[in-house]
């Protein structure tokens, strides 16, 4: 309708008007009955061209807030989501150096494949390992220190259905349980170990077993169920390396 109304007042003016003045410098000469009508039209037009010019601005300045505000919402969710990136490559750094540590530990020993073995239960004499067995093994072992993540939990899970009271049984358990803990699926990670102490309750690998699942815990706010595990870490292996380390995290969390 503004622009209607614009354009009609448009096709009425003369080329030189001047908004507000007097078509004619007659003096005080009074305006015939259709100059003064187009008078007040421009009057009107001069008045409704303010109005339109204010209600620009205002609307340009609320535009500009509304933009400001969208600009710190966004501002602070970039901050969040570095701080969240920040978070998780930390985490991760951590945990492949972790992981790093325990491999050259292995590779270190003079046979690695043998290294940290227990029988598989308590008391009972471990049977040698067939030669199948140990190569897929070292096979599988290798495609996790490549974090080739899903081919070896793929690996040990076929390893534990094929020879499932192995010699290499209890650390296909626990490789298995890193590899998905990288992979941060807790689930997973934590059955893993929770299979690894109950088939082997006195194997090697039950502290570092127990302290990855106070881990789990702790991440996913299950306090009682943290607790219960870190006592009985304290409990059972007080001078364990996992044991230590459990009690530094339970240091950072007070």
């Amino acid at each position: 309708m503004l622009h209607r109304l614009l354009l009609c007042a448009a096709l009425l003016l003369p080329a030189c008007t001047d908004f507000g003045g007097p078509i004619s410098g007659g003096g005080a000469r009074a305006l015939p009955p259709g100059e003064q009508r187009l008078q007040a039209i421009e009057t009107r037009l001069a008045d409704v061209t303010r109005r339109v010019e204010n209600l620009n601005l205002a609307a340009q300045s609320q535009e500009l807030s509304r933009l400001e505000a969208d600009l710190r919402n966004l501002r602070g969710e970039v901050e969040a989501l570095q701080n969240s990136v920040t978070t998780a490559e930390r985490r991760n750094r951590d945990l492949y150096q972790d992981l790093d540590r325990r491999l050259q530990r292995l590779e270190a020993a003079s046979q690695p494949a043998r290294l940290s073995l227990e029988p598989r239960i308590s008391n009972a004499p471990a049977a040698p390992p067939s030669q199948e067995e140990e190569s897929t093994y070292l096979r599988v072992f290798d495609q996790l220190k490549n974090q080739r993540y899903d081919d070896a939990i793929a690996g040990f899970r076929d390893m534990l259905a094929r020879w499932p009271q192995g010699r290499y049984a209890e650390n296909a358990w626990y490789w298995m349980g890193e590899a998905y803990f990288i992979k941060r699926d807790a689930a997973a990670a934590q059955q893993s170990f929770q299979n690894l102490l109950e088939r082997f309750p006195q194997g090697a690998k039950v502290p570092d077993a127990l302290y990855r699942l106070v881990e789990i815990h702790v991440e996913q706010q299950r306090t009682d169920a943290a607790r219960q595990t870190y006592d009985r870490l304290l409990k059972d292996h007080p001078t364990s390396s996992a044991a230590s380390k459990a009690r530094q995290k339970f240091e950072q969390l007070r």
